[in-house]
């Protein structure tokens, strides 16, 4: 096979792959705020509502793996809901700085800065876990 098409197919393939992703990621991601949603901003404080916003809008790319609002549907990635927000931040930190390894999250979490770690871990420590049964 030549250069020229070896390449083009990648690219499509890529193209096709990132395409499909997203997708998926915008079919379980709603950026309508529920009405328990809208009712815990509504108790913050102004900083509080920022930093959670900051959150929210950070955490579209791991609903894929880890659920809307945190709450895991697959066995294989945790729930983040209602957790705290120092575990959070100190995993996320851990993946960050290579001191954690994963597949999937270390390469996630090496573009986060301590803000972005810190929105993240407020977001997903104010969401409600998933009921046990």
């Amino acid at each position: 096979m030549n250069k020229a098409l070896a390449t083009l197919i990648r690219t499509t393939l890529y193209t096709v792959a990132t395409g499909a992703a997203l997708l998926s990621l915008s079919a379980c991601t709603d950026p309508t705020p529920s009405a328990s949603q809208q009712q815990l901003t509504a108790s913050l404080t102004e900083p509080q509502r920022q930093l959670f916003e900051q959150g929210q809008l950070k955490a579209y790319s791991c609903t894929a793996c880890h659920g809307r609002n945190g709450v895991s549907s697959h066995p294989n990635y945790p729930s983040l809901a209602g957790q705290t927000a120092s575990e959070l931040a100190s995993a996320l930190r851990a993946y960050r700085d290579g001191e954690r390894k994963n597949a999937l999250m270390t390469p996630q979490a090496r573009g986060l800065a301590d803000a972005d770690i810190d929105a993240l871990a407020f977001y997903y420590s104010l969401q409600t876990p998933a009921v046990t049964k």
